[in-house]
């Protein structure tokens, strides 16, 4: 049997077949991208580092400035400068920085992302200007944290007990006494098999062993950023808590007054009123933590291991703009 290819044989297949040859082609492309998608590492919702700056919507404020958070220089860079600086621990994937602006549009956008289980940190004003007078007779003068707090209260971190939760973590693996305890490999070890045996970076034994490495790695690190952020930052009065009720609600802690890291408002700043012109202020700039369900109704003990990478945050903006 003569099958040697010719020109012409060659031009006849293609004449008669090339649909099919097109189709064998874009068949074998489905299926790769199906292949390569199937095995492509998804960020789990807790590996997702997301910072939402918040304001209050117009009609609320008043077009107050002050209430009014804007972007800095630094702002469309932040979240590839998490990631790339090493500020959190290799478990987080992405990260994300996003401000809502003032728009009615504003808070629906949020309240989408949050009953989505999205959102790590919201930045918030709790500033108000002096000699600010209240809408009506009564009615008691509220910053934009004031009205987040209304609105989603529920959804806030209170930070003595979320201290206390990230003592009773770091007490897992270095004991007791865990400002200087040497950390328990064995546990380190069976912390990471429990949250990332199935991610997909971890096929093989000596994936899971670097992986086991990074984790001590981590667990070495939130311990040391733990005790810079309790010793220095809130130890130097730089950051301090701010106090929140609901109405008719206990009084609890809920906010990280950061406003006074000095160079903060080239992150996110709002506009205060000096003499006849406004200038760019980060004073009584707030950080919130948000609980999502990862952290619903559970103890301290099988809590979201990625929730204390609040701490490192914290720790970075000290770092990066307190000079």
């Amino acid at each position: 049997m003569d099958a040697k290819i010719t020109k012409s044989r060659l031009a006849n297949l293609l004449s008669y077949d090339w649909l099919k040859i097109i189709a064998a082609i874009l068949a074998v492309v489905f299926l790769l991208l199906v292949f390569f998608t199937t095995i492509k590492t998804r960020a789990r919702r807790e590996q997702i580092f997301t910072v939402y700056v918040y304001s209050t919507e117009e009609d609320a404020s008043g077009t107050d400035p002050d209430q009014t958070l804007l972007n800095g220089d630094d702002a469309a860079s932040f979240p590839s400068r998490l990631l790339e600086d090493g500020v959190l621990s290799y478990d987080v994937l992405d990260a994300e920085f996003e401000n809502f602006g003032t728009s009615a549009y504003s808070k629906t956008a949020f309240t989408a992302r949050r009953m989505a289980g999205q959102g790590t940190v919201v930045l918030i004003s709790d500033y108000i200007s002096e000699g600010k007078q209240p809408a009506e007779e009564g009615e008691e003068v509220m910053s934009a944290l004031d009205h987040a707090f209304g609105e989603m209260g529920e959804g806030l971190l209170e930070l003595e007990q979320y201290f206390a939760d990230c003592e009773a973590y770091l007490a897992r693996f270095f004991g007791e006494d865990w400002r200087s305890g040497t950390l328990d490999e064995e546990e380190a070890r069976e912390c990471f098999l429990a949250r990332n045996e199935k991610d997909n970076r971890y096929h093989l034994d000596s994936q899971k062993e670097a992986g086991i490495e990074d984790e001590k790695r981590r667990l070495e690190s939130l311990r040391e950023d733990y005790l810079f952020v309790r010793d220095v930052c809130f130890g130097s009065g730089v950051y301090t808590t701010v106090s929140l009720a609901s109405e008719g609600g206990e009084a609890g802690l809920y906010a990280v007054n950061i406003g006074s890291l000095p160079s903060l408002q080239e992150l996110v700043y709002h506009n205060v009123k000096s003499g006849e012109t406004y200038v760019r202020s980060s004073e009584d700039i707030c950080a919130v933590f948000l609980v999502n369900d990862e952290d619903a109704g559970k103890g301290a003990d099988v809590k979201n291991d990625l929730r204390y990478e609040n701490i490192s945050f914290l720790r970075f903006l000290y770092e990066e703009y307190g000079a």
